[in-house]
């Protein structure tokens, strides 16, 4: 081999190892972690139980999709549905109870008062509560709630309406914006430490919510800004923030094709991303075992589940997203995390075609290393290396169409 051959060959070798440092570090795409930069609390990720529309969970999905060891999601908030008919809520109470007891964050949404308390005198169709029966639907509320409680599936929030802005034939019922601010002007004080979800609008109409942050008396009485995504992409909402609300994405699926194809599942990826960055505080997908949901029918968790659980195993309640370069790439998209002890959680979803070099910079902190699990098309949660940090930088891979978790050591 001639001498220009081999250094060649030498230059080749090199570059695969990632030893050319000016090459490699030319397609290296820096993120800067600042743990000092705080952005929204996060209150979890979640998933809605329909008991008593489809059969409920098992004790066994149960332990799938709320425990946080290998092989479950991680889910730490569960939705449920509160039955215009008292004498079905025990319907409810198994997998409140057991998850519960895992410490998952409970709420329940009414998707209609009773029939006889609203102006079309149907559970269906939309129609709207007559105002002579606000008192009556608050109790109504609270005694559902007294009732999880007492069996120890005690309520963290509860929500007025579930798309109030929306009128389908089945179970529904209409809520204009003034008529939720007369509702919580006049009923708003009963629900004490309970906390107060609204509107969960079909689209997360801030129409609808901004009335309530701007009446002085409403506003007292609204923890959680609660909004669904069928139609708009997240946005940040400054005016909750600004009184100091939380914002809930509390129901969406993306499609319902089944959630092992993982073009349809990579979409979920995106919208996680970008509820984060829109600083919502939590993020409930619809049903969680569905042909469409994070678990499939035959209780194995799917593709999409697997995309939650890099978010939801590893970004406990009561961590807080941090500043971090959010898109440093255009098919690569970013965001990092923190809890009390300074432990640090970095997501990486990498939608394009190529490998990705990345760096990760931190600002500060004591991390010596970062260990990474990733889901893909062939992969599911799976481990993937861990990373040493060095002069507080750790240099990794993302493979192609992947969603990848950092978590520091």
């Amino acid at each position: 081999m001639t001498r220009r051959r081999t250094l060649s060959a030498l230059c080749a070798l090199f570059t695969g190892l990632g030893l050319l440092g000016a090459t490699a570090q030319s397609s290296a795409q820096t993120i800067n972690i600042d743990p000092g930069t705080v952005h929204q609390l996060i209150r979890g990720f979640g998933g809605h139980n329909g008991a008593g529309w489809i059969n409920d969970l098992t004790p066994a999905e149960v332990d799938t999709a709320f425990g946080t060891e290998s092989g479950q999601v991680g889910l730490s908030i569960m939705r449920m549905r509160i039955d215009s008919n008292s004498a079905k809520w025990a319907t409810q109470l198994p997998t409140a109870q057991r998850a519960k007891a895992k410490g998952v964050t409970l709420f329940a949404t009414p998707w209609s008062p009773p029939a006889a308390w609203k102006s079309n005198n149907s559970l269906n169709n939309g129609g709207t509560l007559l105002p002579e029966n606000y008192g009556k639907y608050a109790d109504h509320l609270l005694s559902f709630a007294n009732y999880m409680s007492s069996g120890n599936a005690a309520l963290h929030a509860i929500s007025l309406a579930n798309e109030p802005d929306y009128t389908p034939t089945y179970e529904s019922c209409n809520w204009t914006a003034a008529q939720l601010v007369s509702f919580l002007q006049a009923h708003g004080s009963k629900f004490g430490s309970l906390k107060v979800i609204a509107p969960e609008s079909f689209n997360f109409k801030k129409s609808l919510s901004d009335p309530i942050l701007n009446d002085s008396v409403a506003v007292q009485h609204l923890d959680i800004v609660g909004g669904h995504l069928y139609g708009p992409t997240p946005s940040d909402y400054p005016l909750a923030r600004a009184k100091r609300k939380e914002v809930w994405m509390t129901e969406h699926f993306t499609d319902n094709v089944d959630a092992n194809n993982w073009t349809s599942a990579m979409p979920v990826a995106r919208e996680l991303h970008r509820a984060m960055v829109a600083n919502y505080n939590a993020y409930v997908w619809w049903y969680i075992r569905r042909s469409y949901g994070l678990i499939t029918d035959d209780g194995r968790i799917s593709k999409r589940g697997s995309i939650m659980a890099q978010y939801a195993r590893y970004i406990r309640p009561g961590y807080v997203r941090i500043a971090a370069t959010e898109n440093p790439h255009t098919d690569v998209f970013v965001t990092a995390y923190r809890n009390s002890a300074g432990k640090l959680v970095v997501v990486a979803t990498n939608t394009g075609t190529s490998q990705r070099r990345i760096v990760l910079n931190l600002l500060g902190g004591t991390v010596t290393s970062f260990s990474k699990t990733r889901t893909s098309a062939s992969y599911s949660n799976e481990a993937a290396g861990t990373y040493a940090v060095v002069d507080g930088q750790a240099t990794a891979y993302i493979d192609p169409g992947s969603v990848n978790t950092f978590v520091s050591q």
